[in-house]
């Protein structure tokens, strides 16, 4: 028997290439069947979850079949982060007690990147601000990290029919324990047929139409969240509306050639912009492009796209929308600023009721949610040199501290150890500072900054970008650890010191400055935020 990676009865994730991963559980191993040649064998057999189809993998490589994690358990077995967990499932991991979450009595303005502060999970410190990616996303589950009790609450109305009126009101179903406010906030608003609005305060009214996207008969699972009193006894609050919809016919008069061809045309023409989309970055993969260039023809290719799924927004179960958040994830690669945009298309692609869709969306969103963890490195980076050039030493260390500690050092094109220099510097002018005083404690101090001086240099010799000097900051630190002992013999401490003060400045200047060897200041948003969501698609429209 061959060596393979898994067992029976582990669950994987298996590529079905247009239709997603998906999962399932390994039945059995060698597998072949009676057709094949001599010699063929397959090194899996799957059941796949969904619908218990069986299928073999070609080849056992990470390409075909990986090994499911817990967010892709959840992902398959629940409909968004706030759903109750199937028995069996496990849960998600268990929120601090002491996040600072809290809500400022001035509305920030939309698209404001709060989670670069590194607070609260990387989520906005107020829940009333969350986005559907914090509320619904298995990789950002920001209720869960930040300990946030959740009630739901579930409205079954049955069977109706096309043409039957519905007047659901939110005191009525809800109930006076429950809030009946903050509804809107990010509700799965397509998932509800043609004719039906949903309210703030989670009432449901107006009359079943007829839905072109739909067959004669299917179901609708909507969902809405309230986190108006997320700080009290009842937490967030997760609203289920669920029923199925009968006689769902064309009415007199609506071309149904004329729209499937219409929406024919339509997915062949998003497809044609995804396939430039990825040729583009095929292009700067291989140097053909600039990023500057490939940034400008990206950005038009996905202003198209964008254009053409505000005027066909459920198009084929809203796999697009997943699609132009991705590719925006592709442009932020290139320090552009456009992590809004791909959490916003990829939000609302989470939105659909479409397993597919919902998976190529999560599968974007492990990436964003890095993302934010690595801005967050770079922007508390900045906070603790500015903090250094007030000269608030003890607090800048802190800051640098846990910068670093966002994502091992990292940050949004934050390569080479600099954090670490930073947080190194901040330590030994402290330390200095109270040994001068004759504390004991700066010996601390020192040896920490020496620490941080280590994993410094470690991260740069990895990268490779310096040579044998290595990065000059951190040999300007060595030296300076070097010269601290002959300055204290001499009695040159205070001098040592007020030279180490004033090069650490110079330093700080020049990575908030944007210069060499450091990178470039983070460039300002392009697109106004607030007009992205104003442009997002609302309630259903009205067919026919």
């Amino acid at each position: 028997m061959a060596d393979f990676r898994f067992e029976v009865g582990t669950d994987v994730l298996c590529n079905l290439g247009p239709n997603g991963w998906k999962l399932g559980r390994i039945i059995a191993l060698n597998y072949r069947e009676d057709h094949w040649p001599a010699g063929q064998v397959a090194p899996y057999q799957v059941s796949l979850e969904d619908d218990h189809a069986l299928i073999y993998v070609p080849e056992d490589d990470d390409r075909y079949c990986r090994k499911a994690t817990d967010e892709d358990v959840r992902i398959a077995r629940r409909k968004d982060a706030l759903a109750e967990l199937p028995p069996g499932v496990a849960g998600s991991e268990r929120g601090r007690s002491d996040s600072p979450l809290a809500c400022a009595d001035d509305a920030l303005a939309v698209g404001s990147p709060t989670y670069r502060s590194g607070r609260c999970e990387c989520c906005d410190c107020c829940p009333t601000n969350w986005s559907a990616v914090e509320l619904y996303s298995e990789h950002y589950r920001c209720a869960a990290r930040n300990g946030l009790k959740v009630t739901r609450h579930s409205i079954d109305l049955g069977t109706l029919r096309v043409g039957d009126a519905v007047d659901v009101e939110s005191g009525e179903h809800i109930g006076e324990r429950l809030p009946q406010a903050g509804f809107m906030q990010c509700p799965t608003l397509v998932r509800l047929p043609p004719g039906l609005r949903f309210y703030d305060d989670g009432s449901l009214r107006g009359d079943v139409r007829f839905d072109p996207h739909r067959g004669a008969a299917y179901g609708v699972e909507f969902v809405a969240v309230s986190t108006a009193h997320w700080d009290g006894s009842v937490g967030l609050v997760r609203l289920e509306i669920t029923f199925s919809v009968q006689g769902n016919e064309p009415p007199d008069g609506f071309d149904v050639a004329a729209f499937n061809t219409t929406q024919k045309e339509a997915s062949a023409a998003a497809a044609r912009i995804v396939h430039t989309l990825g040729d583009l970055w095929e292009q700067w993969e291989r140097e053909a492009l600039d990023n500057r260039e490939t940034c400008e023809q990206m950005g038009a290719a996905l202003a198209r796209l964008r254009e053409l799924l505000e005027a066909n927004p459920r198009l084929d179960g809203g796999r697009w929308w997943a699609r132009l958040g991705g590719y925006h994830m592709n442009v932020h690669k290139l320090l552009e600023n456009k992590l809004f945009e791909c959490e916003l298309y990829l939000g609302h692609a989470l939105t659909f009721d479409s397993a597919v869709t919902r998976s190529w969306a999560e599968q974007n969103l492990k990436g964003c949610y890095d993302k934010r963890r690595l801005e967050a490195a770079r922007f508390m980076w900045i906070d603790g040199l500015e903090q250094m050039m007030r000269g608030e030493w003890a607090r800048a260390a802190e800051t640098l501290r846990l910068a670093a500690e966002k994502k091992d050092g990292w940050g949004w094109a934050v390569n080479f150890g600099d954090i670490w220099f930073s947080e190194c510097a901040a330590r030994l002018v402290h330390g200095a500072e109270l040994s001068a005083a004759g504390s004991k404690d700066g010996a601390t101090w020192m040896a920490d900054a020496e620490r941080a001086l280590d994993r410094g240099v470690e991260r740069t010799a990895e990268a490779g970008a310096f040579g044998p000097a290595g990065h000059p900051w951190g040999a300007e630190l060595r030296a300076a650890f070097a010269s601290y002992a002959g300055a204290c013999a001499n009695d040159e401490s205070k001098a040592w010191l007020e030279g180490l003060k004033a090069r650490t400045v110079y330093w700080c200047a020049q990575v908030l400055g944007g210069a060499f060897p450091f990178p470039p200041k983070p460039r300002p948003r392009v697109d106004d935020a607030a007009e992205l969501v104003q442009r997002m698609p609302g309630h259903n429209r009205l067919a026919g």
